[in-house]
């Protein structure tokens, strides 16, 4: 019976430690950026599409950090910019299921679609922050946003929309990449 009783109480609480750690309802900044702050690894895949360009391919694998003031590091942000940038609190959020689930056939990556999917909300319920890349004169240029969304301490979404100009061609971007913590 002891055995019993300890069973039944481990089942009746381990759907709330499963969703302890779910980011559902979250919309303090400071508690967003505390959770998320530290390394990750990026794993994805990178959509471009131009006037006579079409392929999809994995995501390019480079250094990604966020702090607990919401400053967000990446090799890629680090080489357009030429400093980390700060996350923004994105109002209107532009992700919901629908837009999530087309960003990820575009880069025909739904299977991370059954890597969030036991969130207990949709992306709309959930933070989404993001990074603006201003569009700057010069050689090739890369402007757009960077969204993350955190559905769980250790599984974010980085979804990049991102248009690349230059004098011969204009391409457009889409990437989604699954950020896990760095062991």
């Amino acid at each position: 019976m002891k055995r019993f009783l300890m069973a039944a109480t481990l089942a009746a609480l381990a759907p709330v430690a499963a969703v302890a750690d779910g980011f559902c309802g979250i919309s303090d900044p400071a508690e967003v950026y505390e959770r998320l702050a530290g390394s990750w690894v990026r794993e994805g895949s990178t959509s471009v599409e131009g006037s006579s360009t079409s392929f999809v391919r994995p995501a390019r694998v480079f250094a990604t950090e966020i702090d607990a003031n919401g400053q967000y590091y990446s090799g890629f942000v680090d080489s357009i910019m030429g400093e980390d940038v700060a996350l923004r609190w994105a109002d209107p959020k532009p992700y919901d299921v629908d837009r999530v689930d087309d960003v990820l056939d575009t880069t025909e990556r739904t299977d991370l679609a059954d890597v969030v999917s036991d969130t207990q909300c949709g992306p709309e319920e959930l933070p989404q922050l993001q990074i603006d890349l201003p569009e700057f004169e010069g050689g090739v240029t890369v402007f757009g946003t960077i969204t993350l969304v955190p559905y769980f301490d250790d599984r974010v979404l980085e979804i990049s929309e991102l248009t690349l100009k230059s004098d011969e061609t204009v391409l457009f971007m889409t990437e989604t990449v699954l950020l896990r913590p760095a062991e």
